[in-house]
């Protein structure tokens, strides 16, 4: 009976917990971010800009002078593939693929850019019969870092607003 008497009241103790510390869901903020985003013309860069415009959460160069405008400046961005296994014969049994996105913010309140890096890897099984399946497996990986990295940058934002930084 007291085990169920606590189990009763434990769903609705921890949902109020949560709700006190002000707690959300990353998709329930209406937040929209106006950025300016400057970086060499390469195809990681561009399907990172892609998939940037395709998220409701940013809104790209569209924007008057009157808003308050963030920038970021892509200063390295790039996909780095190593063995990360060998079977017993020495051929390569798994793919490390290690995403790094280096950044820096800046806005008219900020005075000097905020710095900031993210890095991610994945593993994948390589398999040398099965060459086109792996190359789609590894863009879809490649995608996965990228919208990995959009919600991270939208986190990062959105606690730099929280203390006023921009």
């Amino acid at each position: 009976m007291i085990s169920f008497f606590n189990s009763k009241f434990l769903i609705p103790l921890c949902l109020f917990f949560l709700y006190s510390c002000s707690y959300q869901l990353l998709n329930s903020y209406d937040e929209i971010f106006n950025i300016s985003i400057s970086s060499e013309d390469t195809e990681l860069n561009n399907l990172f800009l892609k998939f940037l415009k395709e998220n409701e959460a940013y809104k790209l160069n569209n924007f008057s002078e009157k808003e308050d405008v963030i920038k970021i400046k892509i200063e390295d961005h790039q996909i780095l593939k190593f063995s990360g296994a060998a079977s017993l014969d020495g051929r390569t049994s798994k793919v490390r693929i290690q995403y790094l996105l280096k950044f820096s913010i800046s806005t008219s309140r900020v005075k000097t850019p905020i710095q900031q890096e993210i890095k991610e890897s994945s593993y994948y099984i390589y398999d040398d019969s099965n060459l086109l399946s792996m190359e789609e497996e590894e863009n879809l990986v490649v995608q996965e870092f990228i919208k990995s990295s959009q919600q991270k940058l939208r986190i990062l934002l959105l606690s730099l607003r929280e203390d006023e930084n921009i």
